[in-house]
């Protein structure tokens, strides 16, 4: 029996198939998808691989195959439908297959018994502490004396961490378990579900007529087809209850179901809506959990004891075998395409998965994106609406712009407009809650100096330090990197050290100096910490112990709370700046998004937007709720500049720490790209041109034809990439 193995090695060079021997003794264990020990190239060194085949013969000479030494695992890691998955996304991403696979493969695999293999003491509890004293009598037994104090000390406990805390353990582990005084087993631990905020929604919801097309919609199309379906539906409109029922029938079928959500914040209310009506059928996991839920989660899904898995872009690889559904809440979100090799567009895989597998593609959003409802319009996917919030008696809130050059004119220097402060004020005095979204954490956006005008930048990043008032530092975004705060300029010598632009800590401050007798609670990266962070601020605020909720991101979507009845934006243009193609369509998203947290109840909501681009179409369009203006003036735009989704372009990205070679490498990549079929924009340096000491250059290279420019990209990526790694610059292309 042989075996064919990818190397768990991502170099270029050696991403291919290896053939290898199975010893007899493993035939029987040895599957496609698990991993193995294998000897490789010369010397004694052994290799983690992969097995991606099983032969009953080979063509390589006998006398140069060698065989398996080992098989760590009794489980394959993947199956054989994510391995054919991981070998397309080595040709669409352009990466080895070991990167793919090692995506694809549960997290903290490689030290799976870290997360799941528990120790315990099984003797009489009494006479633990008379052997302890017995054994550390003999010189040859102390490591077991002071193994097992510490298991009277602490109880039952991973073996990873009794390992760590007795070195050099092994052997004594062994020698107890041996004298039947520990047992070293599997331990499952389940992740807690999140409780707190849970929608008190019944179980026994019935179905609006909108909400019932959709679902016949779904039918129909999984049936015939079996065309991505997109869900457009307002905030509010009742998508989860949507997902839930198609839940339900899949499963009703013997089927499985994934559940992917952008953003850790959005699981606390859709994973107690997920857990009342699966109950422990129903999993999620996401990157806030340790490795050992992670990894449990997993198994139980390998194992067939959960039914649906919810979770960020990594819970598409759960090794399911009956797969029927995916649903991709969100799905204009941009985190959904991962920044590390391989840089995969979760949405795009999970359609490839879904049309391996036969299962259904449901994906939902209140801002669809430009390509999904370009996709939409020229019959690619199927198209279905839901314009009226699911509620009884709940209506879209009302949205007024209001323009901060005039309340500067006027003398108002406030970061509130005076709008937003009665709106926020009235709210107060009637006992009703009020969100405040800045997408911007931390106090101040920069400080400079007022006598010669030097900013403060990170040495590592192209970046201004973000002052945080809470520790007094002066924060780098990108790198972690944090200098205590100036006293004087560095440059002039002068003290006049000023604090520019806000942040959400600013935002908090401000608004406790206005509203004294507020409470008040902040949702950022600062404020969240562990696995139940989310669910503990939105908990608070759920149950109506906080009047305002200050926050980035976080509490712009999928949020249901029915006492907020105002929603202040207060940098609505922060992202039209960006020098991006796609700024306009994500400032709408954005707007549209948190406007949505407003008025979910029975109340009226008001939603005040803030800027200094009131003339703004995205703007303008977000206020007046006019998707189908939006949609139609965004996609006429990308077809006047050759933007995606009208044209196929690749985003190709040149990095290094010397920006001389990454200027040389970035010239010759742009000119080998340069053809007939594929216009070249650029090398130019990217809109943050330095991160973690690696300057960032970037081409952008449009294609007459998909397939003409995915060759174009792959030939110069593969002719120019080992050239440039020896020059210490690396290339990372990707079609947008």
């Amino acid at each position: 029996m042989f075996v064919q193995v990818i190397l768990s090695v991502s170099h270029m060079d050696i991403d291919r198939v290896f053939d290898y021997s199975v010893p007899k003794e493993l035939e029987s264990f040895v599957k496609v998808g698990m991993r193995v020990r294998v000897p490789f190239g010369r010397g004694t060194a052994s290799n983690e691989g992969y097995v991606v085949r099983i032969m009953e013969s080979t063509d390589v000479p006998m006398d140069k195959i060698k065989y398996i030494e080992s098989v760590p695992d009794d489980f394959p890691v993947f199956t054989e439908t994510l391995l054919s998955l991981a070998q397309w996304m080595r040709q669409r991403y352009f990466a080895t297959l070991s990167m793919c696979l090692k995506t694809i493969m549960p997290s903290g695999i490689k030290d799976r018994t870290d997360y799941y293999i528990n120790v315990k003491y099984i003797r009489p509890t009494e006479k633990a502490a008379e052997t302890a004293e017995v054994y550390s009598m003999d010189k040859r037994k102390q490591k077991r004396a002071e193994i097992l104090r510490y298991i009277l000390n602490i109880g039952d406990m991973p073996l990873s961490q009794l390992k760590k805390a007795v070195c050099g353990s092994e052997y004594a582990i062994k020698a107890l378990r041996d004298e039947g005084c520990l047992e070293v087993y599997n331990k499952k631990l389940l992740a807690e579900p999140y409780c707190a905020a849970l929608d008190e929604e019944s179980a026994d919801i019935t179905l609006n007529t909108e909400q019932q097309a959709v679902m016949d919609i779904w039918d129909r199309e999984r049936n015939a087809l079996n065309r991505p379906v997109l869900i457009h539906g307002i905030t509010g409109s009742g998508k989860t209850e949507l997902y839930i029922r198609m839940i339900e029938k899949v499963i009703a079928e013997g089927k499985q179901a994934i559940v992917l959500v952008p953003e850790i914040s959005l699981t606390p209310m859709m994973t107690g809506r997920f857990m009342r009506r699966f109950g422990s059928k129903a999993a999620v996991t996401h990157s806030r959990m340790n490795y050992r839920e992670r990894f449990n989660c997993w198994k139980r899904a390998q194992e067939g004891e959960v039914s649906v898995v919810i979770g960020p872009r990594s819970a598409l690889f759960m090794p399911f075998d009956r797969l029927g559904i995916v649903i991709i809440d969100e799905e204009h979100e941009k985190s959904y395409i991962s920044e590390t090799a391989p840089a995969y567009d979760a949405v795009e895989t999970a359609e490839k998965l879904c049309a391996v597998t036969g299962a259904s593609l449901v994906m939902g959003s209140a801002t669809p994106s430009v390509k999904s409802m370009y996709r939409a319009k020229t019959g690619e996917i199927c198209y279905a609406s839901l314009d009226k919030r699911a509620k009884e008696g709940s209506a879209e809130p009302d949205i007024e712009i209001t323009d901060m050059r005039r309340e500067l004119e006027d003398g108002n220097r406030s970061m509130f407009s005076r709008a937003l402060y009665k709106a926020v004020e009235k709210n107060l005095k009637s006992g009703r809650q009020t969100m405040l979204f800045i997408n911007r954490r931390g106090y101040s956006t920069f400080v400079s100096c007022r006598s010669c005008g030097y900013v403060m930048k990170c040495g590592h990043c192209d970046v201004s330090y973000k002052y945080h008032a809470v520790n007094g530092k002066l924060v780098c975004h990108y790198c972690g990197e944090n200098v205590d705060r100036p006293k004087i300029c560095p440059v002039c010598g002068s003290k006049r050290i000023r604090y520019f632009g806000a942040g959400t800590q600013k935002v908090e401050e401000e608004i406790k100096k206005l509203f004294p007798s507020a409470r008040v609670l902040r949702m950022d990266s600062d404020t969240v910490s562990g696995k139940n962070g989310y669910a503990e601020i939105l908990g608070k605020f759920g149950k109506g112990e906080a009047d305002i909720l200050v926050g980035t991101q976080m509490i712009a979507k999928g949020h249901d709370f029915p006492n907020v009845t105002l929603v202040g934006v207060m940098a609505a243009d922060m992202l039209l700046n960006t020098g991006e193609y796609d700024g306009a369509e994500r400032t709408y998203q954005l707007i549209t998004q948190v406007a949505g947290r407003a008025g979910r109840g029975s109340l009226p909501g008001k939603v005040i937007v803030q800027t200094y681009s009131p003339e703004n179409p995205a703007i303008q369009a977000a206020a007046e709720g006019d998707r189908t203006k939006f949609y139609e003036n965004e996609i006429e735009y990308r077809k006047q500049m050759g933007y995606p989704p009208c044209l196929d372009c690749a985003r190709i990205e040149i990095t290094g720490p010397d920006e001389r070679a990454v200027i040389v490498c970035a010239n010759e990549a742009a000119e080998r790209l340069r053809s007939d079929e594929v216009d070249v924009l650029g090398p130019v340096p990217q809109y943050i041109s330095k991160i973690k000491d690696e300057y960032r250059w970037q081409i952008t290279a449009k294609g007459k034809s998909f397939e003409e420019l995915k060759k174009s990209v792959s030939d110069m990526y593969f002719e120019k990439r080992q050239s440039f790694e020896a020059m210490g610059v690396y290339i990372n292309p990707r079609i947008i």
